[in-house]
């Protein structure tokens, strides 16, 4: 009797701790949530397929929101994105990272959002910092045991240049057939690189 006692205790705890880990990461979508960082009420609202809609009177506060639905939504892919944009997923995974890091730190996408930091107007950077917020941890972060930093202007940049770098999967083609254009015209570079659209 004990036995099964015991057994059936471990399945209770391990069913509320798989409780827990799930349903702690979800986003609050209901009730009011006092935000300091806000300058008037702000308002969410989901709609049927979980699609925020943010309504505010100012445009800060609206990026405000913003950055927090983001967060709610998307933490884990964009802590991904932002260490992959500064070339510091090793510092989670290890060594099998190392040259994807080292890859990335030599392209220099985190030097380079820095750099546009630094010459943005003032009503970006405020906009940037109003995004800036926290929120709860998802899933992923309790599974590996990692908290990130808070978030930074530079770190929207760099997923900004994450993103368009993976748009970028073409470069080398586009440098060949621009080569090509300035070389033969865009007529007869068509008729040599067959991947390019044909000139109108």
């Amino acid at each position: 009797m004990l036995p099964a006692l015991i057994i059936l205790g471990l399945i209770l705890v391990l069913i509320a701790l798989l409780m827990y880990l799930y349903r702690r990461p979800l986003p609050r979508v209901n009730g009011i949530l006092k935000a300091s960082g806000l300058t008037a009420p702000a308002e969410i609202i989901r709609d049927r397929w979980g699609v925020p809609h943010i309504y505010a009177q100012s445009l800060e506060d609206l990026l405000f929101v913003q950055g927090y639905v983001h967060a709610q939504d998307r933490l884990w892919q964009m802590e991904m994105s932002r260490r992959t944009g500064h070339g510091r997923l090793a510092e989670i995974f290890g060594g099998i990272a190392f040259t994807t890091d080292r890859f990335l730190r030599t392209i220099g996408l985190g030097r380079a959002a820095q750099a546009d930091l630094a010459r943005v107007d003032l009503e970006t950077l405020r906009a940037l910092e109003a995004y800036a917020q926290n929120n709860p941890l998802p899933l992923e972060f309790t599974l590996l045991g990692i908290k990130p930093e808070p978030w930074t202007p530079t770190d929207s940049l760099v997923w900004a240049k994450v993103q368009a770098w993976s748009l970028s999967a073409n470069w080398d083609s586009k440098i060949l057939q621009a080569g090509l254009i300035s070389k033969v015209g865009a007529t007869r570079a068509a008729q040599l690189h067959s991947d390019s659209p044909r000139a109108e």
